[in-house]
């Protein structure tokens, strides 16, 4: 029981934590978009696309298997910090020598070099990451939440100055890099009250970590070449001004990631434990997981498929309202990506993280592919049909491995309820949008959804329980 509501507490924060933080990037990078325009809007995204391409050195896969092991052995967590640092700072050390030699060796005008030059700072400030496990481990996101507002709080400041000033594309850019300085010093910071962190190097420990770790470092690879070679091959074939418009698209939808993450992030020290301890709880937990975000996503989706061009009008205004059809389009990847974060959450804590290489890897080829057939003949709305076919792809790939050796269970049955639900809120959003505001009219669909599911017997005995636990009151625990 009390586990039960450690994890609902956790997810309470992360919740708030993904709300907040997206509120407030939502506000910043509305008004950077708004005041630099889709072409140098397009160029700054550009900029973080490409210093993306090396983030995944610092952490080479560390933090995760860090995680997990500090999950298990939670004595050992100063240990796993102090060497994960020491690893991770060595690491981008490297990382930023790659990308400055990198820089000079393309051929990028001088504006951009200076752009990128002034991005790839962050490469420096992400090798003390290793510090956050410690707050995933203990289930102690309340900091997280600290940190990332101050974070976000930083961002929108320095964006707001900087649009009094006229600023130029590279302030914005360095409001960024400090503004994650800022969220990685409290993070080092506060987490001497959790836990204390030694630096006496343990060589065994490195190298288990390294070993573990790598499968997940080149999913990394394979990951960042999925998220962001349709940003670079857009800006290389059709111009920063389709990047601009693809991106605000992109954002939106990508915003909505924190959602499944709220829950994946706090499952994965639990389920990493279940594997251990329980497996009839470690399957419990991904069959119930499936469940509510296959829903959830599928929800959202369908509402901002018909919503697209009235979120895109409020949003950014006139100037990207070419954006709309990207965002109907891209949606459906973060539906998607509702059941990937699960898949990864689930390999990685059952010790399979090769599958998630893998998955990844297979996701990289169809997207490369695919961007290379579809960009130069319909632009940003071909980048973002193959971003939906390669993450289905990848979804469809990671599913049927996890069904085949790792949970029997057939999760395919809570999709049925979910489809038919959405079916009838497209059919009722349909007939009635020409007659009032989409917006009301999405609001509407909540909870016609939500009876659907009611109705048809999804929630479930099994489901009212859960919640009964939930809201229980802690002295009626066991």
């Amino acid at each position: 029981m009390q586990t039960i509501k450690d994890l609902v507490r956790n997810s309470g924060f992360l919740f708030l934590n993904g709300v907040a933080t997206n509120i407030l990037s939502f506000f910043a990078l509305l008004y950077i978009a708004r005041y630099l325009g889709p072409e140098k809007y397009g160029m700054y995204t550009f900029v973080f696309a490409f210093i993306y391409f090396f983030s995944f050195i610092p952490d080479m896969g560390i933090h995760q298997i860090l995680v997990r092991e500090a999950a298990k052995e939670p004595e050992k967590a100063g240990k796993l910090i102090g060497n994960g640092t020491i690893m991770q700072v060595c690491l981008s050390l490297v990382a930023l020598f790659l990308a400055v030699v990198f820089i000079n060796v393309m051929n990028f005008p001088p504006s951009t070099k200076n752009a990128l030059y002034v991005a790839s700072l962050g490469l420096l400030i992400s090798g003390t990451g290793a510090y956050g496990i410690i707050y995933e481990a203990k289930l102690r996101m309340e900091y997280s939440l600290l940190f990332n507002l101050a974070n976000r709080i930083v961002f929108l400041v320095f964006v707001f100055l900087a649009i009094t000033n006229n600023s130029s594309l590279n302030v914005f850019i360095f409001a960024s890099v400090s503004a994650t300085f800022i969220h990685n010093l409290l993070m080092i910071l506060f987490a001497k009250k959790l836990v204390k962190v030694s630096f006496d190097i343990d060589l065994p420990l490195i190298k288990q970590l390294l070993k573990e770790a790598i499968p997940i470092a080149i999913a990394s690879v394979f990951t960042i070449i999925y998220f962001r070679i349709d940003v670079l091959m857009l800006s290389f074939l059709r111009g920063d001004t389709e990047v601009g418009l693809y991106s605000a698209a992109y954002r939106l939808t990508e915003a909505l990631v924190f959602l499944p993450t709220v829950i994946t992030t706090s499952t994965f020290p639990l389920m990493s434990k279940y594997y251990k301890d329980s497996f009839d709880s470690f399957s419990f937990a991904y069959a119930r997981t499936f469940k509510y975000l296959f829903a959830t996503g599928l929800l959202i989706a369908v509402l901002v498929t018909f919503a697209s061009d009235k979120i895109i009008s409020i949003v950014y205004g006139p100037e990207y309202q070419s954006s709309a059809i990207a965002l109907q389009i891209l949606i459906w990847t973060t539906a998607i990506m509702f059941i990937i974060t699960l898949i990864s959450t689930t390999c990685i804590s059952s010790g399979n993280q090769q599958i998630v290489s893998k998955r990844a890897l297979l996701a990289a080829l169809l997207n490369i592919i695919l961007n290379l057939i579809l960009i130069p003949w319909i632009g940003y709305t071909g980048a973002a049909i193959a971003t939906v076919l390669s993450t289905f792809g990848a979804m469809i790939f990671g599913l049927s491995w996890i069904h085949k050796n790792l949970v029997h269970e057939n999760i395919l049955k809570g999709t049925v309820s979910p489809l038919i639900a959405a079916g009838l809120i497209s059919i009722f959003i349909i007939l009635l949008r020409s007659y009032t505001d989409i917006l009301f009219l999405s609001v509407i669909s909540v909870p016609v959804y939500a009876a659907v599911l009611y109705i048809t017997g999804w929630i479930d005995a099994v489901d009212k329980n859960l919640f009964l636990k939930l809201i229980s009151h802690p002295s009626h625990a066991k």
